[in-house]
């Protein structure tokens, strides 16, 4: 019996959020589908990440359930020439809004998952990346998916 890849999830939800927020909206720079340690200057960036697994047995040979864990990173270089600390929390709270409707648009099955949700609150930090000072916001999303 093949298990799922957290992989598989990440890269989906990473094109999904792409989509929406690089070639739509034009609000975020890039989308990667994992974590970066220097952004190289780039802002608003956000960053896809496996966070965990959860799968739960039925017996001993077969998965009931398989729930993939994911962070969803945000980063918006707090304050630069020509760009605001009062720009940087809006544009943050608008890529948070504009993740969210790609969350719920794609919370039914497709062809990655059976269901995805948020995973809990959503957490506002401070990081300096690369040498320049970032407002970060982690996005817990996890999804149900199938196993085969």
């Amino acid at each position: 019996m093949t298990q799922p890849n957290r992989e598989t999830v990440r890269d989906a939800l990473a094109t999904l959020l792409s989509t929406r927020l690089v070639t739509t909206d034009a609000t975020v720079q890039v989308v990667y589908n994992y974590r970066k340690g220097d952004l190289a200057g780039l802002s608003p960036v956000v960053c896809v990440s496996s966070a965990g697994s959860r799968r739960e047995r039925i017996d001993f040979t077969g998965t009931r359930q398989n729930i993939v864990r994911l962070t969803v990173h945000v980063f918006v270089v707090y304050a630069a020439s020509g760009w605001t600390e009062a720009q940087a929390e809006d544009r943050l709270d608008a890529i948070e809004a504009a993740i969210a409707d790609v969350v719920n648009a794609n919370s039914g099955p497709g062809s990655d998952w059976l269901a995805m949700d948020y995973d809990g609150d959503s957490a506002r930090g401070d990081i300096v990346l690369g040498g320049d000072d970032y407002i970060m916001e982690a996005i817990p999303v996890a999804a149900q998916v199938a196993f085969g």
